[in-house]
């Protein structure tokens, strides 16, 4: 009998246990990011207290040409927080904000979070911006907060966390402009505009950037004088978007390796996995390995 009830008392206890854990899972705090640069930030921030949807976060989609389904209508619908970058990056999720319910909803823009270091041209590609970044995600720290209060240490520990885990990417920006200082840099679109501006490199040919932008063709007389300023080498570096595949980019990348110069892709979104910081510092070491290798075939030229 005693044993009955000693094995009666134990899966009373199981059960209970069972219960809160369960209510614990369903406590999740769900959070929707239109690209996955921001969710992994907000990953970063809720921890275990928030469930992380990004919905843009494929290697093979032009984020420019990227069209929104049913299905995140419904992510939105539930969403406790929503985060994506505005200026018009992810211009497809305003009309869906409008018309899916969520009053109670927190929804941190990077654009408002970092409107005072936007650049003067408005070039909506703020994620390359470790400053609006750590704004960002310290809207984010508040926005939690505001939902789920009870963890709200927890939040703001998780916000210095990522705040310290940035440096390492001004550590890499360091690094370069001491390898290679004063360098005259154009692209195939502004994606890099912002990281461009921290390294304090000149960033020629703006028009025919923004002109490609959101898959547009720019004029005869901007693509002629670009190429030529490519095959003339009048530019130390050309960066490209991995994510833009037409016959303009792949022409203009063609025509600079021809030329001798360093050409490197970058992202408009983590390509594999990794998180914010580990996205910033690949790439900048990925400029560092291809003007290290130019300089070096130049001198054995």
């Amino acid at each position: 009998m005693l044993l009955l009830r000693r094995l009666m008392s134990w899966l009373v206890s199981l059960f209970l246990l069972s219960f809160v854990c369960i209510g614990t899972a369903q406590a999740a705090i769900h959070a929707v990011a239109a690209e996955s640069s921001y969710g992994s930030m907000v990953k970063s921030i809720g921890g275990d207290h928030v469930d992380v949807v990004s919905l843009l976060d494929s290697p093979d989609v032009n984020p420019h040409a990227f069209r929104a389904d049913p299905k995140i209508a419904r992510d939105l619908e539930q969403a406790e927080l929503i985060v994506l970058n505005g200026l018009g990056f992810d211009g497809w999720i305003e009309p869906l904000l409008k018309s899916t319910d969520g009053d109670e909803r927190q929804i941190v823009r990077a654009s408002d979070a970092g409107s005072h270091m936007i650049m003067a041209d408005d070039n909506p590609h703020l994620f390359y911006s470790p400053q609006i970044m750590l704004a960002t995600a310290s809207r984010v720290a508040s926005a939690l907060e505001t939902i789920d209060p009870d963890h709200a240490d927890d939040y703001r520990a998780n916000l210095a966390s990522f705040q310290q885990s940035l440096l390492p990417i001004y550590g890499a920006v360091q690094q370069l402009i001491a390898d290679h200082p004063n360098l005259s840099i154009t692209a195939t679109v502004p994606v890099y505009s912002y990281m461009i501006e921290l390294l304090g490199y000149e960033n020629r040919y703006h028009d025919i950037q923004f002109a490609s932008m959101d898959n547009h063709q720019p004029s005869a007389q901007q693509v002629a004088t670009f190429t030529d300023a490519l095959k003339q080498h009048q530019v130390d570096l050309l960066i490209y978007n991995l994510q833009v595949n037409n016959r303009l980019t792949q022409s203009q990348v063609s025509t600079a390796k021809e030329a001798g110069i360093p050409t490197v892709g970058v992202s408009a979104i983590p390509l594999h996995g990794e998180d914010y910081a580990q996205w910033q510092i690949t790439q900048l070491k990925a400029i560092g390995k291809a003007l290290d290798e130019a300089g070096s075939n130049a001198n054995h030229g």
